[in-house]
C-alpha cells in the first residue's frame, strides 16, 4: 500500500511537470541534406506565440504558457506539428516537397501578395534606418573561406583512382579536417544623421596571421536595404521588390501565413515576371503585420550571372518601435573557379548586439575615417571574443586556426601580407625604402617604350617625412627623366602636408591640372594618343590637406622650364622655351566622402553626390624668372546618379578661363583622345578629336553618359552592357597663337559636338570585359566625308 501511495504522489507531481512545458530550443535541418534552414516558421499552441529560427537554423521558444502542440513550417519543405513532452532540445528535420513544374497561375480577382507588398511599400520609410535620428550596436563578424565536391568518387576503387581523383579526395579530406580560411571580428557601429557614420574595429583575429592589420566587416550586407529602390549590392544596383510599381515587374506569390499572437508573417516568394528585362532579385521576403515591416528576407540576383551572391537578412523589433537586423549571412560562390573538383565559396555571418536607438552622440564625435582599427585589436583575449560569439568555435574552427597559425609562423605570413598590401598601393617594401611601381614601365606614342625606377622611404623610415626620387627613360625620344621630392606631415588629424618637388620630364601641353586628381597610371587609356610633350624642368613646394570634413585644400608656388615639341618654330619675339612661375591655390569638395583605413592604407568611399574642384593659378612675370603674367580660373564638377528605369548617368561639367599673357603651353588643349593609329576607347576627352586639333583661352564642354546596363538587351547566352555618350565643348582665343600657325588648330568657337553608342563586355570574364563603340562627330566641325566622322574603338571594363 505505501508503495502504491508514493507511486500515486510521484505521478500526481510530476505529470503536470511533463504537460507544462513552457521552454524548447533546438535545430530545425532539412531531412536529406542536413542543411540547416535559417527562417523557419515556428508557432506554438495554434498561433499563440512564434518565433524564427535564426542564419544558423537555430530556435528558441518561450511562452506564458504550456507549449502544447509546435508547428515548424518552411517554403519548399512540408509542415510538421509535434507534441512536446519534456523541455530541452527538439531538433526537427523537415522533408523537402517534391520537385513541381513550374507553371502559370492565372488567379481571380487581386493577387493576394500585391496588397501586403503595397503595404509594405508606403510604410518603408518608417523602416529605414537612415531615418533614424541616431543609433550604435556591437556587431560579431566570422568569415570562412571552404569547398563542396562537386562530384563522388567511390574510395573503395583506389587502384582506379586517376590523379584528378586522389588530388580530389586529398581536398576533400583537408576539407573534412579544417577550412580553407577563417578571420573573425567585433567592431562598434555609430550613426548619426544625416550622414555621419563610423566604424571601430575592436578586435581582429586571422588564421595565419600574428598581427593582421585588417578586420572582416559586413559593409555589403548591412548597406544593403530592401527599402531602397535601387539598393546596391557588391557593387551592383537591383531593383527592389518593394520599391514603388514593383508589383507590375515582379512575379510574388503567397506562399504561406503565419500567425503568432496578434501579428501576422506573410512569406511572399519573388521573382522578375517573364519578358522583363531589369537588374532583379529572386527570394522571400518575410513581411510582419506590426508596422508591415521586413521581418526577414532571403535575395540572390535573378539573372544567371558568373558569381553567385546570396543575402539574408533577419530583423527584430526593438523596444517595440524598431524593426532592427540582428543577424546577417552572405554567401559568395564564383562558379567558373573549381579547387580541386571543390566548388570554392565564401560565407560571411554577422551578428549584432547592444543596439542602442538613443544613443548620447553629436556631430563632433565624427569624422572623415569612417573605419579604422584600434591598435590592440589583434591581442584581445578569448573572454572578450566569447562575449559575442553566437557560439563556441567548433572543432573545425580551432583546428582552421590552430593548423593555420603554424603554418603562418613557419612561412612567415605576416611578411607576406604585408608585401600584398605594398602592391595593391603599387609599393614594393624593402626596409625602410618602398620601390615604386609606377615608375617602371608606361607606353605612350611620344616616349615608346620608357622603363625606369621609383623609391621612397616608407613608415619604417619615418612615419611623417617620406623623400623620393625616380629615373626613367624613353627609347623612342631617347630622353632620360629623374625627379626627386620630399614632404613632411605637419598635423596628421588633418593630414596637413608640406612638399617640395623637382623634376626633369614630359607634360602636356595645354592639359589640365587640378587638386586631389592624380592620374590613374594603370588604367590610362588616353595617353597613348599625346604625339607631342613638353620636355619640363619643374621645381614646386606646396601645402595641402583637409580643411574641412569634405574639403581638400592646397597651396602652391612652382617654377618651370618647358621646352614644346608642338610644331614651335623659334623666333625673335617667340621662343622655344618658356620660363612660366605659378602660385595656384585650389580646392576639392566632396561632400559625404570617407575614408576607410584597411590593409595598412587609407582609402575612399566613393560618394553618391557630387565631386567638386575649383582652382585659381597666378603667372607671375619678373617672379624666379618667370616671363609671364596671367589669371587662370578652372572649375570641374563630377556627379553620378543611378535610375531605377535607365541606369546610371554620369555627367561632368569642365571649365577654364585665362586672361592675360599666357604662352600656348598655359592654355587649354582640345581634351581629345583620338589618333588613327589607336582604337582603344579613352572613357575622357573628345573620342573623336586629336588632342592638339583645338586651342582655347576660355572652354566650357559637358561630358555625358548613360549606361543602361542589361536593361534594353539581354538573352540567355549573350549580355552585352549598352551605353550612349554625348560630349560638347565649346572654346575661344582672344589671340591667334602664332607660335603654331592659324591653320594647325581651331577654337571650337562655334560648338564641338560628338555622340557615341557603346556596347561593353560583349566577350567578359568574372573580373574584365571587352566591347565596341562607335562615335559620330557632327556639327559645325564636322569632317566632309562621312566615313571620317564615324570612328570605332575598343572598349575595357575591370569589375574593380
Amino acid at each position: 500500500m505505501l508503495r502504491f501511495i508514493l507511486l500515486f504522489f510521484f505521478a500526481i507531481l510530476f505529470v503536470p511537470t511533463i504537460a507544462q512545458v513552457r521552454e524548447v530550443r533546438g535545430v530545425v535541418r532539412d531531412a536529406r541534406s542536413n542543411e540547416r534552414l535559417p527562417f523557419v516558421s515556428i508557432a506554438a499552441n495554434e498561433g499563440e506565440t512564434g518565433t524564427t529560427t535564426n542564419l544558423d537554423g537555430e530556435y528558441q521558444l518561450r511562452h506564458s504558457h504550456p507549449i502544447s502542440s509546435i508547428r515548424f513550417s518552411y517554403v519548399g519543405y512540408n509542415p510538421q506539428i509535434v507534441y512536446p513532452d519534456s523541455a530541452g532540445a527538439l531538433n526537427i528535420y523537415l522533408q523537402p516537397v517534391a520537385a513541381r513544374l513550374e507553371e502559370v497561375v492565372i488567379m481571380s480577382g487581386e493577387n493576394p501578395a500585391h496588397r501586403i507588398v503595397r503595404l509594405a511599400n508606403r510604410n518603408r520609410q518608417l523602416h529605414k534606418l537612415d531615418n533614424l535620428q541616431a543609433y550604435t550596436y556591437r556587431s560579431y563578424n566570422k568569415f570562412i573561406l571552404s569547398a563542396s565536391p562537386q562530384q563522388e568518387i567511390d574510395v573503395n576503387k583506389a587502384a582506379t583512382l586517376s590523379a584528378a581523383d586522389s588530388s580530389f579526395l586529398k581536398m576533400r579530406n583537408m576539407l573534412n579536417r579544417q577550412h580553407l580560411f577563417l578571420s573573425e571580428s567585433i567592431t562598434d557601429y555609430a550613426y548619426l544623421k544625416p550622414n555621419n557614420h563610423k566604424e571601430t574595429i575592436l578586435a581582429t583575429r586571422v588564421s595565419g596571421l600574428q598581427q593582421p592589420n585588417f578586420g572582416i566587416v559586413a559593409v555589403e550586407a548591412r548597406d544593403f536595404s530592401v527599402y531602397d529602390d535601387m539598393p546596391v549590392f557588391f557593387g551592383k544596383h537591383y531593383l527592389s521588390p518593394l520599391s514603388t510599381g514593383s508589383t507590375s515587374k515582379y512575379d510574388f506569390i503567397l506562399e504561406e501565413t503565419s500567425v503568432v499572437g496578434q501579428d501576422t508573417t506573410f512569406i511572399i516568394s519573388y521573382k522578375p515576371e517573364r519578358g522583363r528585362n531589369f537588374e532583379g532579385l529572386k527570394g522571400l521576403l518575410y513581411i510582419n503585420s506590426n508596422g508591415w515591416a521586413v521581418q526577414n528576407i532571403i535575395a540572390e540576383s535573378a539573372a544567371d550571372d558568373k558569381r553567385g551572391i546570396k543575402l539574408q537578412q533577419q530583423y527584430k523589433l526593438i523596444n517595440g518601435r524598431q524593426w532592427f537586423p540582428t543577424e546577417l549571412d552572405v554567401e559568395i560562390t564564383i562558379p567558373q573557379i573549381q579547387l580541386r573538383g571543390h566548388q570554392p565559396y565564401g560565407l560571411i555571418r554577422t551578428y549584432i548586439t547592444n543596439i542602442n536607438l538613443s544613443p548620447n552622440l553629436k556631430r563632433a564625435d565624427f569624422g572623415v575615417i569612417a573605419l579604422h582599427q584600434e591598435p590592440d585589436a589583434h591581442l584581445q583575449p578569448d573572454s572578450f571574443w566569447q562575449q559575442y560569439r553566437s557560439d563556441s568555435l567548433s572543432s573545425l574552427d580551432l583546428r582552421t586556426y590552430q593548423r593555420l597559425d603554424s603554418v603562418g609562423r613557419a612561412d612567415g605570413l605576416d611578411r607576406t601580407i604585408r608585401t600584398f598590401e605594398a602592391l595593391a598601393s603599387q609599393q614594393i617594401p624593402i626596409g625602410a625604402v618602398s620601390l615604386n611601381l609606377k615608375r617602371f614601365l608606361r607606353i605612350s606614342r611620344f616616349e615608346g617604350l620608357r622603363l625606369g625606377i621609383g623609391a621612397h622611404t616608407n613608415n619604417r623610415f619615418s612615419e611623417r617625412f617620406t623623400i623620393g626620387g625616380y629615373w626613367a627613360y624613353g627609347f623612342k625620344d631617347e630622353k632620360q627623366k629623374y625627379g626627386a621630392d620630399a614632404s613632411f606631415i605637419l598635423h596628421q588629424p588633418s593630414e596637413f602636408t608640406l612638399a617640395a618637388t623637382f623634376f626633369e620630364d614630359v607634360l602636356e601641353p595645354g592639359g589640365r591640372r587640378l587638386p586631389f586628381k592624380p592620374q590613374n597610371t594603370l588604367f590610362n587609356f588616353r595617353s597613348p594618343v599625346l604625339t607631342n610633350l613638353d620636355y619640363t624642368t619643374h621645381s614646386s613646394v606646396a601645402l595641402s590637406g583637409r580643411l574641412l570634413r569634405y574639403v581638400q585644400l592646397q597651396t602652391m608656388l612652382r617654377k618651370e622650364q618647358r621646352h614644346p615639341t608642338l610644331g614651335i618654330t623659334s623666333t625673335e619675339d617667340q621662343p622655344s622655351v618658356f620660363n612660366i612661375t605659378e602660385a595656384s591655390a585650389g580646392f576639392r569638395f566632396a561632400y559625404g566622402e570617407h575614408l576607410i583605413q584597411q590593409f595598412g592604407m587609407t582609402m575612399p568611399v566613393a560618394t553618391h553626390y557630387p565631386t567638386l574642384w575649383l582652382q585659381y593659378t597666378r603667372g607671375i612675370n619678373g617672379l624666379l624668372n618667370g616671363d609671364y603674367s596671367y589669371n587662370k580660373l578652372d572649375a570641374r564638377v563630377e556627379a553620378s546618379f543611378r535610375q531605377r528605369s535607365i541606369g546610371l548617368t554620369s555627367i561632368t561639367l569642365a571649365g577654364g578661363l585665362v586672361q592675360g599673357n599666357a604662352p600656348f603651353v598655359g592654355l587649354y588643349n582640345g581634351f581629345g583622345s583620338y589618333h588613327h593609329d589607336y582604337k582603344v576607347y579613352a572613357g575622357e576627352g573628345f573620342e573623336t578629336m586629336g588632342p592638339y586639333d583645338f586651342f582655347s583661352d576660355r572652354y566650357a564642354a559637358l561630358f555625358f553618359k548613360q549606361d543602361f546596363g542589361k536593361l534594353l538587351f539581354r538573352t540567355r547566352y549573350f549580355q552585352p552592357t549598352l551605353a550612349v555618350v554625348t560630349n560638347v565643348g565649346f572654346g575661344d582665343l582672344n589671340k591667334p597663337l602664332s607660335q603654331l600657325g592659324e591653320a594647325s588648330y581651331q577654337t571650337m568657337q562655334k560648338g564641338f559636338y560628338e555622340s557615341g553608342l557603346l556596347l561593353n563586355n560583349i566577350i567578359s570574364s568574372t573580373f574584365t570585359g571587352v566591347g565596341i563603340g562607335a562615335f559620330y562627330r557632327y556639327g559645325p566641325y564636322a569632317l566632309d566625308s562621312t566615313k571620317d566622322n564615324l570612328k570605332f574603338k575598343l572598349t575595357m571594363t575591370f569589375a574593380f
